[in-house]
């Protein structure tokens, strides 16, 4: 008799296939973050007006097609934007002082701990 796989031979599977997968891309990236619902006005009415310098070093990083949705019921923020290289981009912008300024602004509407630092997700399928 063949015994069940584990939750965490499950886990270790779906981890596998996630980092070898085909379809996986180094020029896209998707990220969540957790907006606080009381400040979900004031963050979105924020970013109709990000910071020029905030712009310039997005695109300066290679940070291309960048968009921001909301999931208004709870705060849920999707992140997507392309890249040559997504990686390097988000560590680009994490060595940037305008970067640093604006993410300091930011953190006041964000889920404490954490719902200000993207949780990347993996990428499984794409569609050209």
């Amino acid at each position: 008799m063949t015994t069940p796989p584990t939750a965490s031979a499950g886990q270790d599977q779906l981890k596998a296939l996630l980092d070898h997968t085909p379809q996986r891309s180094e020029q896209r990236c998707c990220f969540l973050l957790r907006v606080r619902p009381e400040r979900l006005t004031e963050y979105v009415e924020v970013h109709q007006h990000v910071w020029q310098d905030m712009r310039d070093a997005l695109s300066n990083a290679g940070w291309r097609r960048y968009s921001l949705f909301l999931r208004p019921e709870d705060g849920l923020v999707v992140g997507y934007f392309e890249s040559d290289d997504a990686a390097a981009s988000m560590r680009a912008m994490e060595d940037d002082d305008v970067n640093t300024r604006w993410q300091t602004e930011m953190a006041q509407y964000f889920v404490q701990p954490g719902g200000g630092t993207p949780e990347i997700l993996a990428q499984y399928f794409h569609l050209p």
